[in-house]
């Protein structure tokens, strides 16, 4: 009976420590809600979200954003965080593009992700250009967004020494769109310009 308690405390313990490693991507916790049962993506926002609201972006003229689901709009213009090890791209490693599930821009190669373990797809480095860091106010964490349209993406870190580029950037799966290799990507969809760094 101590042999099972003392490996259950164990994991419990690894799990902990494992949400703690990763709680820079998100605030790992539950959502209740009477009405709708809590989806993947519903965690309530980090507190980036009040200190950097979502940049106000909108489509180009003559051009319309994708549509998004409740989730997906929780997540991308809100700033939540899809709960750990549920996102659809997590352990994806075939090989291709990922967009940005609001306006189509090209943010990360498949040959950039690499397995960090934390719960969330982990990418190495992004297309040049493609997008923005955003510092929070007390220094302890980078956001990350799109820079076309300022869809919130996740959280970049240095210094995990992962890979050699020694960067993370821990993006929630339902900010992206994953295009397999040889399959056409949609043209992005141009948003005004963001009067932003």
């Amino acid at each position: 009976m101590t042999c099972l308690s003392n490996v259950r405390g164990s994991w419990m313990l690894a799990g902990f420590a494992l949400l703690l490693g990763c709680a820079g991507c998100s605030q790992v916790g539950s959502a209740t809600s009477k009405e709708t049962p809590v989806a993947a993506a519903e965690i309530p926002p980090s507190a980036s979200a009040e200190e950097h609201p979502m940049f106000e972006a909108a489509p180009a003229e003559g051009q319309e954003f994708n549509k998004l689901t409740a989730a997906e709009e929780r997540v991308i213009l809100h700033k939540g965080t899809e709960r750990p090890f549920a996102g659809e791209y997590t352990t994806t490693k075939d090989p291709g593009t990922y967009v940005c599930r609001r306006c189509n821009a090209v943010l990360y190669r498949a040959e950039d992700k690499f397995e960090s373990e934390c719960g969330w797809p982990s990418f190495d480095d992004e297309v040049p250009g493609a997008v923005r860091h955003v510092p929070d106010r007390d220094g302890s964490r980078t956001e990350i967004v799109c820079k076309n349209c300022g869809g919130h993406l996740g959280h970049v870190f240095e210094g995990e020494r992962f890979t050699e580029k020694n960067t993370r950037h821990c993006v929630n799966s339902v900010s992206m769109k994953f295009y397999p290799e040889g399959k056409t990507i949609p043209p992005m969809i141009k948003a005004k310009d963001l009067d932003v760094p």
